[in-house]
């Protein structure tokens, strides 16, 4: 099980290393690269080669594979800098060890950190926004060519603070054999949250399934791509991009519907709870494959394991399907998720400048084609798409397409961007409190999400309170 005590403790840390780093000579000192530091890209020209960087990243398996491959590419083909890759158990693990090392010095040169992170690493005063560097090495027309929303996310007030790199959005999952067998077309997964009730109760009336037509984990982002398909925002002042965020308001009609449908859902034996935090954490996806449920929810980022599981021959009963996420309507579509790198202002110039080397190498055409087809997550730039790995990919398996279309044809705005939240960990342990009590206690939908909003509210301002 993942540590909620430890992760909520994430913001006082962070308060505590902030206001050690705010005493003149302490260890933690920020120094005066603050966040409107110039690039200093001069710098590696003028050190002795090769410059060697840290890098910290959490991924896992074939993604932890696909990004030493890259890394490895990387220092094999030029001499000025060379990267060592240091995997972290997770990101929650990975964020966490970075607020510490604010005060200890023990930091990397180049941090991935989740998305959820945007803000925390924001107050730390400790990155190089990668808007420096985008402007000292003309690297703006580039930009041009990655999806618009990936910069969009990781963009407030004007500034690009990190470099997007695997980013994922969630999708549909179902068991054509299934829906063929319910007399569903397996090739028209549905599209709004009605019609994963429907469905559900024409596969459990069949036989099709052995438990309920659909999987429900109890994960709390749902309800923020839910709430952003809908065109509404999560948290006040523009999401937290005009100004800091001081306070939830998703209790509208998308998250009441969302609250009303799940709680439908499960009461009626339609739907099957799983937590997203322990063990459980993917019985709904190996629900799909042992035929206890036929549908569910789950990020992109896990199509390369599960289409190798489900596909293996273990599950003959399964014929995978990957469909979008579906929800409310509304002028929104799905968020951006995933994990960007930045670039740590307490290193060297010399460092400073090998890490944007790197994270352009990363993000590169040709290596975010050969990342995307190695690993599920989307080629967040349009020139890969054209490329072999990603065309001879989504030829073979077309539900790999399906989050890029997602990014693609989703429309930019204050709901799409998705909120910035400082301790983003507590506001998504109200809600997945909130839906637990509405699960397991029988509290109604509009008290539950009443209090999830509540106490996310409260979570804010703390934070807040605590970094000034």
């Amino acid at each position: 099980m993942r540590r909620p005590t430890t992760r909520t403790l994430t913001a006082v840390a962070l308060a505590a290393a902030f206001a050690l780093a705010a005493l003149p000579g302490s260890a933690g000192a920020v120094t005066a690269r603050a966040s409107s530091s110039s690039c200093p890209l001069s710098a590696l020209a003028k050190a002795q080669h090769p410059v060697q960087i840290t890098a910290w990243h959490a991924l896992t398996q074939a993604n932890a594979t696909a990004i030493q491959q890259l890394t490895d590419q990387f220092n094999a083909s030029q001499s000025q800098v060379h990267v060592t890759l240091v995997n972290q158990p997770t990101y929650d693990d990975t964020q966490e060890k970075f607020v510490a090392g604010l005060s200890t010095g023990d930091l990397p040169d180049v941090a991935q950190i989740q998305d959820t992170g945007l803000q925390q690493m924001i107050d730390t005063h400790a990155i190089l926004p990668v808007q420096a560097c985008v402007q000292a090495d003309n690297y703006t027309s580039q930009l041009s060519d990655f999806i618009p929303r990936t910069l969009q996310y990781w963009t407030v007030k004007g500034v690009l603070y990190a470099m997007p790199f695997n980013v994922s959005n969630p999708v549909f999952f179902y068991n054509k054999k299934a829906f063929q067998k319910a007399g569903l077309d397996p090739n028209s997964p549905p599209s709004t949250l009605a019609q994963v009730m429907a469905d559900a109760q024409k596969l459990k009336a069949a036989g099709a399934v052995k438990r309920a037509g659909y999987g429900l984990k109890t994960d709390p982002s749902d309800l923020e791509e839910w709430v952003a398909k809908a065109g509404q925002s999560y948290v006040n002042n523009s999401n937290g991009r005009s100004a800091r965020a001081t306070k939830a308001i998703f209790d509208a009609s998308a998250a009441q519907q969302v609250f009303t449908w799940m709680s439908q859902m499960v009461k009626s034996g339609n739907a099957v709870v799983n937590n997203d935090q322990n063990t459980e954490a993917y019985d709904n996806l190996i629900g799909i494959g042992n035929g206890n449920q036929a549908m569910t929810i789950d990020t992109s980022a896990t199509l390369g394991t599960i289409t190798q599981l489900l596909n293996s021959g273990q599950y003959p009963g399964v014929d995978l399907g990957v469909g979008p996420m579906p929800g409310p309507s509304g002028p929104g579509s799905v968020l951006v998720g995933g994990a960007a790198f930045y670039i740590v202002n307490k290193s060297s110039p010399a460092k400073q400048a090998a890490a944007w080397e790197y994270l352009k190498f990363l993000d590169s055409p040709q290596s975010q084609a050969t990342f995307a087809a190695a690993t599920g997550y989307v080629p967040i730039r349009k020139s890969s798409v054209p490329l072999p790995p990603i065309q001879q990919l989504w030829a073979k398996i077309p539900g790999y397409k399906v989050a890029y279309d997602q990014l693609v044809n989703g429309p930019s705005n204050v709901a799409t961007a998705g909120p910035v939240i400082g301790d983003y960990i507590s506001v998504r342990n109200a809600v997945r409190n909130a839906e637990e009590s509405m699960f397991s206690n029988g509290t109604n939908p509009k008290s539950a999400l009443a209090q999830a909003e509540k106490n996310a509210t409260s979570a804010i301002q703390a934070y807040n309170s605590r970094v000034g």
